[in-house]
């Protein structure tokens, strides 16, 4: 075993943990909820509806009560669509109020909810005897700096008719056109410029776009792909075929800006990517 390689993602590992929890406990959470484009925008909401509908009538073919879960929860907005559909939900997140949040959006479901403050790896390996229908990572994979290890995690907790479904991730940067890079790099900008602290992210962007990253720095800690290469979908699609299942990945568009979210997606687009997965025996 190479222990410096292994320190060194461990420590990339509670650096990225430590700098979510963080932010997603500070007041700067709710700025991200009102920019989170899978939440704002009508033709994302509508792709993740069509998803979720597909994932949970493919479980109420295999059995009665399915078990969800949701790892990097948040707030619950993605949470209570799977609660609607007829889910029993197990939630995961390390931010407290996100998951205060989500118990008084999901309220009526009682005990058909449960929520567990705690890092998603570090649940995944306490409860390594559980098994579900469907596990859910929302907008999750891009803050995990090892996602194929937490994949790995996941693939042994699925149930023989069991499911991955991953939303609003960002595609590997290096497997986006140019013009693609371009048109989401000029649509991130002026909704960028209206959430403070202007001067400081442009100066990390710059320092971003040479690859330098700041192992002491909060953002980039939180925001891992964005000095990683984006995510490999690629390697995620691999991974699941090396394991015996069927993987579609599902590229679309998506930016903070109402404007440039129609015009990306006028175009078609693609940018950020779904995961739907399941064994292939269980067809």
């Amino acid at each position: 075993m190479n222990t410096d390689k292994t320190k060194q993602s461990d420590s990339a590992y509670m650096s990225a943990v430590s700098a979510n929890t963080e932010f997603y406990n500070s007041e700067s959470a709710k700025k991200y909820v009102h920019g989170a484009p899978h939440i704002k925008h009508a033709v994302l909401r509508k792709l993740y509806e069509e998803l979720t509908i597909q994932a949970c009538d493919y479980s109420k073919k295999n059995t009665n009560i399915f078990k969800i879960l949701d790892l990097g929860a948040g707030e619950g907005t993605a949470t209570l669509r799977f609660l609607e559909l007829g889910g029993k939900v197990t939630a995961v997140d390390i931010s407290k109020k996100q998951l205060d949040a989500l118990k008084d959006k999901c309220v009526s479901y009682g005990n058909k909810l449960d929520v567990c403050c705690q890092d998603a790896e570090e649940f995944l390996s306490s409860n390594s005897d559980k098994c579900y229908d469907i596990v859910v990572v929302n907008s999750f994979l891009h803050h995990v700096p090892d996602y194929l290890g937490l994949i790995k995690k996941i693939i042994a907790l699925l149930s023989p008719h069991g499911q991955f479904f991953s939303f609003q991730d960002p595609l590997r940067y290096d497997s986006v056109s140019r013009f693609t890079r371009m048109f989401s790099s000029a649509a991130y900008l002026p909704w960028r410029i209206f959430q403070g602290d202007v001067v400081n992210g442009i100066k990390r962007k710059m320092r971003r776009a040479r690859g330098i990253y700041l192992d002491s720095c909060e953002s980039d800690n939180a925001e891992y792909h964005v000095v990683r290469n984006g995510v490999d979908q690629n390697a995620i699609a691999e991974l699941f075929k090396k394991e015996g299942f069927r993987c579609d990945v599902i590229p679309y568009f998506s930016t903070q800006s109402s404007i440039f979210q129609s015009i990306g997606s006028f175009l078609k687009l693609r940018n950020s990517f779904s995961i739907m997965a399941r064994k292939v025996d269980s067809q």
